[in-house]
């Protein structure tokens, strides 16, 4: 369990980037 929670912020932290980097990708797309 202690291996889960210390792991936890990292996925959240990657999510968060990854949801961030897509937005870049459409927002880029629709721009042009």
């Amino acid at each position: 369990a202690g291996a889960t929670i210390s792991a936890l912020p990292m996925v959240v932290v990657f999510l968060l980037m990854q949801r961030k980097f897509i937005e870049g990708l459409t927002a880029g797309a629709v721009k042009g």
